[in-house]
């Protein structure tokens, strides 16, 4: 049988192009008995069926306290999203935020996002161009490098996706600049504890609510037992 033409092409012809991706090397330490113990609890209760889509209300609203703890960046729960990981999120983000076949700004490395452009049909760049329409930053990126790259993003309305999974992280966040804010989406997941559970999270951004419709339908909600194993974690500060 002969496909038809609409699905050869030129969709397949990027999924083709995708490069392998190298197996995980990340060595988690054992998580805590109470970890365990909720996830069990969980179970017991009979958390197996799908959540609220946009995550169980108390983990938003842990994620929400955490911006404002750590950052004093304000975020609504109500623009949190649990994703299956950051690995989801930053999907979700670049191929809903980036235009197609536009080009996206990443001064570092961006092996995490490169599958996403492929299939979107966009190309990373380090350096600004013309069509530049996201800026992807992490706090590795030199401090001063960064600073530049961000007024550069207020007067162009680029949007930002601030990732801070399997980072270091200081006391700098970019939606601390109020007139940035409006277009920052916060990425991070419990993997650098939890990895293989799949938990991670997209916060802020007038974008929120379409964001949570892209993850929506992609896996419309994150395990149930993850997120109430995951708050356990965050809630005991080993998050």
């Amino acid at each position: 049988m002969t496909a038809p033409k609409s699905l050869v092409r030129p969709l397949a012809e990027r999924v083709a192009a995708l490069p392998a991706l190298a197996p995980p090397t990340m060595e988690n330490p054992p998580l805590p008995p109470r970890v365990i113990a909720a996830a069990e609890d969980a179970l017991a209760r009979g958390e197996t069926h799908y959540t609220d889509r946009p995550g169980i209300p108390e983990f938003r609203a842990w994620v929400a306290a955490r911006l404002l703890d750590r950052w004093g960046v304000t975020v609504d729960p109500s623009e949190v999203t649990i994703t299956c990981g950051s690995t989801e999120a930053r999907y979700v983000a670049m191929t809903l935020l980036a235009a197609p076949g536009s080009a996206v700004l990443c001064p570092g490395d961006s092996a995490r996002i490169e599958g996403a452009l492929q299939l979107l049909g966009a190309r990373v760049v380090d350096s600004i161009q013309d069509d530049v329409t996201l800026l992807y930053i992490t706090p590795a990126v030199y401090r001063e490098t960064l600073l530049e790259l961000l007024k550069q993003a207020e007067e162009t309305d680029w949007w930002i996706v601030w990732d801070l999974s399997f980072a270091a992280l200081d006391d700098f966040h970019p939606a601390q600049n109020e007139a940035l804010a409006k277009r920052v989406v916060t990425i991070n997941s419990l993997s650098g504890r939890m990895a293989g559970w799949r938990l991670g999270w997209m916060a802020g951004s007038e974008a929120a609510l379409r964001l949570r419709a892209g993850k929506q339908a992609i896996t419309i909600c994150t395990t149930a037992v993850s997120q109430w194993a995951g708050l356990e974690l965050a809630r005991s500060g080993d998050a």
